[in-house]
């Protein structure tokens, strides 16, 4: 049956390439295992750090509990820019018969525990207040009866009195929350939104650009041109000016639909969001031309997918660096999309200026000046120049 023969050939086609046997077999597999690692070693609360002022000691007692860090302070002045400067999940402070929190809410799920932390031991405090006050109410009304019992003139001349006014008992504590950035109606989307951006220009750049290349090399495009006298750095060079224009262009579209038509919200300079995105699209852009040196076809640069630009994802920033163990810390610091995921977090939704994106910047620039340097290197394997 000649179905059967095609089926046998499809067989040995892919029993001779190895690269697809482990997409198929040894990817999903490897990125269930991150999945599951990362969920399962992530603590959100050991990555928050909360400031109060003059809250009570069992208040602190139960953050610390929860494994969160507690921050005392002197005061509650300026508290925006106590939880600007020292990363603050939240700030809370008492003053008379209220308790006052300010969510920093760029972290929904930080200002969702906070919020739960809170609002269980007000109600506690509440609970045990009235409790006490009851309980003080019984024993003196108790304490009255006794005494009317032993002296019944007395209880005459009370009859003949008007009331006494009640004493004034201690009032329940209420709750007044403000936000620092977005507002109450805030969802993890608001928080994810600059991350997408920064990935969507990485994932389109990375494989037009591979893929662009590729195809420069399997039509003999790239063997003429290695056959010419031009060196290897202006012929990496040219492919980067290139494509660059172009991702230049795809990094204003993404940034301006994005931020014009989507209406995402952007606290800071879009000047900044535009940078980020085009530093973050010519490391992409190197990364593509780099790995698709490796690729003999089209579906071979799509292998690189699920190994490149998954880990990416995941350590971006979707799921809190912070809150990861240590070694998952440190894996996280060598993927491009986490510092880029930082700087535009700091600009889109803190609103921060430059010198809080200028490390990132520096060290996505350092990994683009890397790449473009193994790219050249990499270029020896077609022809020494």
């Amino acid at each position: 049956m000649n179905a059967w023969y095609i089926a046998k050939r499809v067989y040995r086609q892919v029993f001779r390439d190895k690269r697809t046997l482990a997409l198929l077999f040894l990817a999903p597999l490897l990125i269930l295992s991150l999945l599951t690692y990362l969920f399962n070693s992530t603590d959100q609360a050991r990555s928050m750090h909360i400031g109060v002022n003059q809250v009570p000691d069992n208040f602190v007692a139960q953050l610390e509990k929860q494994d969160i860090h507690v921050h005392q302070y002197d005061n509650s002045r300026q508290i925006e820019q106590k939880i600007k400067d020292d990363r603050l999940s939240a700030f809370i402070n008492v003053t008379d018969d209220t308790l006052h929190v300010t969510f920093a809410n760029d972290n929904p799920n930080a200002t969702t525990i906070a919020r739960q932390q809170t609002q269980q031991w007000l109600t506690k405090a509440n609970t045990n207040q009235m409790k006490t006050q009851m309980q003080a109410l019984q024993a003196t009304l108790q304490k009255m009866q006794n005494e009317l019992k032993a002296h019944p003139e007395i209880a005459k001349q009370l009859g003949n009195q008007t009331a006494a006014k009640p004493t004034h008992s201690a009032q329940p504590l209420t709750l007044k929350t403000d936000y620092l950035y977005k507002g109450q109606d805030a969802t993890y989307f608001d928080m994810i939104n600059p991350l997408l951006i920064g990935f969507f220009v990485f994932f389109f750049t990375f494989l037009i650009s591979g893929i662009a290349l590729l195809r420069e090399r399997t039509t003999g495009t790239l063997e003429r041109l290695l056959a010419s006298p031009i060196k290897r750095s202006h012929i990496i060079l040219g492919y980067i000016i290139g494509y660059g224009t172009f991702s230049f262009i795809q990094t204003l579209l993404i940034v301006c639909f994005s931020v014009f038509v989507l209406n995402i919200g952007v606290n800071g300079s879009i000047g900044y969001v535009i940078l980020i995105t085009l530093v973050i699209a010519l490391v992409a852009l190197t990364l593509g031309i780099l790995l698709s040196t490796f690729a003999a076809s089209e579906f071979q640069m799509i292998q690189f997918i699920p190994i490149v630009i998954v880990p990416q994802v995941l350590f971006a920033g979707i799921i809190p660096v912070e809150s990861m163990n240590n070694i998952l810390q440190g894996f996280a610091h060598i993927m491009p999309l986490y510092y880029a995921g930082q700087a535009l977090q700091n600009v889109m939704i803190r609103g921060f200026g430059f010198e809080a994106i200028a490390v990132p910047l520096a060290i996505l620039f350092a990994i683009f000046i890397v790449l473009l340097i193994l790219n050249m290197v990499g270029m020896k394997r077609y022809r020494k120049v």
